[in-house]
This record gives C-alpha cells, structure tokens and sequence, in this order.
C-alpha cells in the first residue's frame, strides 16, 4: 500500500472532525500531518515505517543507524547509477567470498535491486562498472553484473538429469513387471497395462521384459511390435509358464542364500531337484530369464551359471572374510 493511501484515509477524517466541533488544533494538527506526507506519497507504507524506525534512532544517537546502507536505498536514500554502482561492488566484496558461490541473503537483496529499479537503471549502473551493457532484461543485467564482479552466476542452474542408457532396468524389477502382467488375468486390463509400459520404457526394456515372458524378436522390432509379443507371450500356453515357474522358484533360492545363516543344504537339494526337471531348451531359456547374459551353449553349461548365480552372494562374502 502506498503513502498516499493511508494520505488519503487521514484527509478523510477532517471533515467528520470539523462537523462534530472537533478542537480547531486537533484538525490543523491533522491536516500538517497530511501535509508532511507529502514527499512520501509514492512510497510504500511498510518503507515509510521503516523510515520512522531510522528517523526515531537518529533523534536518539544523532546519525542514521547503519553505515552500510542497502543496496536499494532506503526511503530517505534515492542514489544514483553511479552509487548505485558503488554500492553493488562494496556489497559483493564484502558479502561473497572469493571462489565460493553467492549465499542466499546476497541473492535475496540482489531479487529486491531487480525489482525496485529499471532496466535503463541497471544498464547505467552496468556502464559506471565499465561492463558491457548488451543485455535485455534488468535481472540478466544484474547477473551480468554479477558474474562480472565475482565470477559466479546468480542463477542456480538445475542440474541436468543422466540420460537413461539401454537395458537400464534390473532383472529384479524385470521379474516384478513380468510377475505384474501375468497376475492381470482380464484381457482389457493387460492390455491396457502393457499400453502403458510401452508408453514407459525404453526399446531395449521392452525387449528385455518381452524376453522374460518368453517372447523372441529382432534388433528390428519396434516398442510397439514389442508391446505385440508381450502380449503373444503372455496368452501363450501353459507351457511357457515353465519356464516362468522355475525362474521365480530360482529367485526365491537366491534370496535365501544371501543371508547369513542360509541352508545351503536344503537350498543344494533344491536345486538338484529343479535341474532334473529341465530339460536343455529350458535350461537355455531359465538361464537367460535368471538374468545370465553370457551366450551358453548347453544345458550343463546353463546349470552351472544358474548356480554359480544363486550362491554370488555367499561367495562374495566368503572371499571378503578371507
């Protein structure tokens, strides 16, 4: 709210006063007041207050409070560019520390500078700097100025996001998407759902999830001809599940020997059972769901990467308490 607000509300009270016979001193005390107002009209009432709060400290101890005054001016202080300029330099050598970033209080007074002057200030003040003043807007004035004083840049810049690579997805979270799909028994619903993750990930996610249920494709296939097979794969028969089954059995046997206290024996046995129930092409295809990335050439061969997997952890472990 401006000065020449609460100006106003004041002279609106005389003639109420003069209509009730108020003291002829009450009203002339009020229209001086009104009066001396005047200079302020175009201040706001909260600068006007803190004016009142310096004048009250300067009729006290005999000179203004501060004796670094703002960079903006206070309401009694209307500098020039050039002390404008003054100021600014003073304020920034004093305030950020040379190689370190500009804190949050200088950020602060420098957004309220912005706001309180023009750009055609902000290109005078950058002249009397002996700065360039090839600028648009007075906050990229600003932080020319700025940077040119400090070597920092006033605007935080968001740091950029990693870009995704291929394959960025775990098999554990493969498996949980899979696990997803194939619990969603309505058509519609899959479908929808599978909509939704080709719409989510990226081509080689796709392929690696689509591989997972079971289906097959090219370099070629697209994320949408991926969406396709997903779906082939999970209205497949019973047959794929197989395969399915065995690598979540394979998953939960992982899980339990990473812990400490593992039944390696129980967990042995296990596995010896589920081996006799693959057959070479299974074996091949658990292997390659399990999250085994190497090309394999037998079912001996799947077998032994399928258990050097399950126990990983044990044996990290073992090796580091060596």
């Amino acid at each position: 709210m401006k000065v020449s607000v609460l100006q106003q509300f004041l002279r609106n009270l005389i003639a109420p006063l003069e209509a009730s016979a108020a003291p002829a001193l009450t009203v002339a005390a009020l229209q001086r007041a009104c009066q001396g107002l005047d200079p302020f009209q175009d201040k706001e009432v909260a600068d006007f207050a803190e004016f009142l709060a310096r004048a009250a400290v300067y009729e006290r101890d005999g000179h203004w409070p501060s004796p670094n005054p703002s960079i903006c001016g206070r309401i009694v202080d209307e500098p020039d560019a050039a002390e404008y300029a003054r100021r600014l330099r003073t304020f920034l050598e004093r305030e950020v520390s040379s190689g370190n970033p500009v804190p949050d209080n200088v950020r602060l007074e420098l957004n309220r500078l912005a706001k309180r002057l023009k750009t055609s200030q902000v290109k005078e003040m950058a002249r009397e700097l002996q700065i360039e003043d090839g600028f648009r807007g007075k906050k990229q004035g600003i932080e020319k100025i700025v940077f040119r004083l400090t070597g920092q840049r006033l605007s935080v810049r968001k740091p950029r996001a990693p870009r995704r690579t291929a394959g960025e997805l775990d098999p554990a979270t493969l498996q949980q998407y899979a696990a997803e799909l194939r619990n969603l028994t309505d058509n519609a619903t899959r479908t929808q759902r599978v909509q939704e993750l080709v719409k989510q990930l990226r081509g080689p996610d796709l392929r690696a999830l689509a591989e997972t249920l079971g289906a097959r494709g090219t370099a070629r296939t697209t994320k949408e001809g991926w969406g396709e097979k997903i779906l082939a794969a999970l209205a497949a028969p019973p047959a794929a599940t197989k395969i399915t089954r065995l690598t979540e059995i394979l998953l939960a046997l992982k899980a339990k020997a990473e812990g400490p206290d593992a039944p390696i024996e129980e967990i042995e046995a296990e596995l010896r059972s589920l081996e006799e129930q693959m057959d070479p092409d299974e074996a091949l295809a658990v292997a390659k769901q399990f999250g085994i990335t190497r090309p394999l050439d037998s079912q001996r061969e799947a077998i032994a990467e399928i258990r050097r997997k399950v126990f990983e952890t044990k044996r990290a472990r073992e090796s580091v308490a060596l």
